[in-house]
């Protein structure tokens, strides 16, 4: 079994294997020249029975040095590094790979809970994207017949060294493959791949795809011809919004021959995936809708909006996004800066206690809230919004993201409709169990009134004072609560 490494395993292997005289930046290529020789030499049934001498093992490691360098060492310390090469997770070592975040992991994880319970053809597409865990893949799913597509030739011939037993195949060579998968893992970024994967699926076989919602919905190009596949081939499960990170994905489920369509949330709890369902509709209507928009199924599962759709109360045609846009980020000077954090957002105030100083040594990245912009923040499973005042100026902090005017709505009038009861039911449709399947690009997306400047004027002024009234009265009842219990614990100063 390849161990999980931590920082300490990787210090300390490090120093070992630059005693044994192989730098830092020469691992990579050792760990894959000991596994390239561990299946080759033994592929022969006498070294299987008996072993290899150390003699055979320095001369045969000298053959690679073409493809993988000369070790300079001897014989016997040669043998310390190949056993070390093939005790350590390989991808720690490899260059130019970053790790991956908690929410990656789940859905590779989840790919590969699948793969484990399928038939023998295992197909893991897009791997680029998680390469830190194909070491876990190959050591957990040895009893497959396992195939990685991967879009660099440099990785292709890395992997087939490192996982020789393992089928590596780029991008191009999909439409030439012969094999039928009994499980498919997909992440996807370009559009490429897609539409080679459906025809590779066996009959009994299932597949998980992940790809960016805004290229999979687009009207026109490459993911066009891809959905009418998908609706021809009525293998269609599951259909999920998903957020990684600040992207929006589509999460897509396929089977034998699907009779529902489940739509739904997914997010990650405790580690893992989750699931939460908003509705199933027949593959025959949802062939017949031929409808990607996932908003339109999220807000017909619920009756009250659809009802306000239908009468064209509020018309999809005008979202929130035409009104405002995201507060993108800038390149910020060096200097002092206040951090807004998301405990610091209410639904009444921008609490200054829980703001943070910071002193920047030199320029930074980040995004700065200023005057009329709607801040806001997922905290604590609920979703707040205040307005930024006028003069004043926040950097977001991790979790913080900002709305910028692109006309006369104001951040009072889009606060209050989010706040209000119709603005909540729109926001309840991203909730997977206790938190939020929650991107920008999906909150811009959802109907905002349409309002004339006078309309907005009075309804901004009526918000503004309501919740500066409001904020007083909290300001006031945590003062009362401190100085009452100060009275209680024989302290009335406090």
């Amino acid at each position: 079994m390849i161990p999980v490494m931590t920082r300490e395993d990787i210090h300390d292997a490090t120093e070992t294997f630059a005693r044994y005289g192989v730098p830092s930046d020469r691992i990579f290529d050792e760990i894959m020249r000991a596994r390239y020789l561990d299946y080759v030499l033994f592929l022969n049934p006498t070294n299987q029975q008996y072993g290899i001498s150390i003699e055979d093992l320095y001369n045969n490691m000298k053959e690679t040095a073409d493809k993988l360098g000369m070790y300079e060492g001897d014989a016997d310390t040669y043998v310390r590094v190949y056993t070390l090469a093939l005790r350590v997770d390989p991808m720690v070592f490899a260059p130019d790979i970053s790790p991956l975040g908690d929410e990656m992991k789940a859905l590779v994880a989840y790919g590969e809970e699948r793969a484990a319970e399928s038939g023998k053809t295992v197909l893991f597409s897009g791997a680029e994207s998680y390469l830190p865990y194909a070491a876990r893949l190959w050591d957990h799913l040895s009893d497959k017949r396992l195939a990685f597509v991967v879009k660099s030739p440099v990785w292709k011939k890395r992997l087939q060294l490192l996982f020789p037993r393992c089928r590596f195949l780029l991008t191009g060579e999909l439409a030439e493959d012969e094999v039928r998968y009994d499980y498919i893992f997909h992440w996807g970024e370009s559009g490429e791949e897609e539409k080679q994967l459906l025809p590779l699926l066996s009959e009994e076989g299932q597949m998980n795809w992940v790809v960016p919602y805004e290229s999979f919905t687009r009207s026109s190009g490459p993911m066009e011809g891809v959905r009418n596949d998908i609706l021809q081939s009525g293998r269609l499960s599951g259909y999920y919004d998903l957020a990684v990170g600040e992207r929006e994905y589509a999460f897509l489920g396929f089977e034998k021959k699907a009779d529902l369509v489940f739509i739904g949330n997914m997010g990650f709890t405790d580690g893992k995936c989750s699931f939460k369902n908003q509705m199933k509709i027949s593959d025959s209507s949802f062939k017949e809708a031929d409808e990607w928009n996932y908003d339109v199924y999220a807000y017909n599962a619920v009756p009250a909006l659809q009802a306000i759709l239908a009468g064209n109360i509020l018309q999809m045609e005008h979202p929130l996004g035409e009104e405002f846009q995201s507060v993108e980020k800038e390149i910020l000077p060096a200097g002092r800066h206040v951090i807004l954090t998301p405990s610091a957002l209410t639904d009444s105030e921008i609490r200054t206690e829980e703001l943070r100083a910071a002193v920047w040594d030199e320029e930074k990245e980040g995004v700065l809230l200023k005057g009329g912009d709607l801040a806001l923040a997922l905290y604590k499973g609920e979703i707040h919004f205040f307005p930024v005042s006028e003069g004043e100026e926040y950097v977001a902090g991790e979790g913080v993201f900002g709305l910028r005017s692109s006309g006369f709505y104001s951040p009072w009038y889009l606060k209050l409709f989010l706040d209000g009861p119709v603005g909540r039911l729109f926001l309840e449709t991203m909730r997977n169990g206790e938190d939020y399947a929650f991107t920008l690009s999906r909150l811009l997306r959802i109907p905002l009134p349409v309002s004339d400047r006078e309309k907005m004027d009075e309804i901004s002024r009526t918000a503004r004072e309501s919740v500066s009234r409001l904020a007083e009265a909290e300001k006031g009842w945590r003062l009362v609560k401190r100085s009452s219990v100060g009275m209680m614990m024989g302290h009335p100063a406090l």
